[in-house]
């Protein structure tokens, strides 16, 4: 055999062993985790500065919405990216505009009892940010939870 298809032949090896170690290592029986249940808690992981904190509570308020929706986090996060995503998935689950002006701020009010319970937000600041949950316009919270999740 020549120098050439040596190189060949541990080509053609090291492309096959990683196949053959994912199916030997049980690979053809994965499953998708499947999606958490949007109307339990979620838990905070302990966060450090404002960014961390904001950028839990835009997830415990996409869950929260989405609970109030009965639709999945997920379903609901990809929606958020954009108004006119939005307007379509509002428009394809037969939900109103004011459904889910509804759910965001169910959604933020979660946000803050998820963000309480995990010990990351004190009393004083989660009743301050429950009195502003029902006073700000909801497309700044809307908008607010785009800017965190998507940055």
């Amino acid at each position: 055999m020549s120098r050439g298809a040596w190189w060949i032949a541990i080509a053609c090896v090291v492309a096959v062993v990683p196949a053959v170690v994912y199916v030997a290592a049980g690979g053809r029986d994965f499953k998708p985790a499947a999606s958490g249940n949007p109307c339990d808690a979620r838990k905070w992981p302990s966060v450090d500065g404002t960014d961390q904190i904001l950028q839990q509570a835009a997830l415990s308020a996409i869950d929260g919405a989405a609970c109030k929706l009965g639709v999945s986090s997920e379903a609901l996060g990809l929606a958020l990216t954009s108004q006119d995503k939005l307007d379509q998935f509002a428009k394809d689950n037969g939900i109103s505009q004011s459904e889910v002006e509804q759910a965001a701020r169910a959604g933020l009010l979660r946000a803050v009892d998820d963000g309480e319970a995990s010990g990351e937000i004190n009393g004083v600041t989660a009743f301050a940010l429950r009195i502003a949950a029902q006073a700000v316009p909801i497309d700044r919270l809307i908008q607010l939870v785009r800017d965190q999740v998507y940055g």
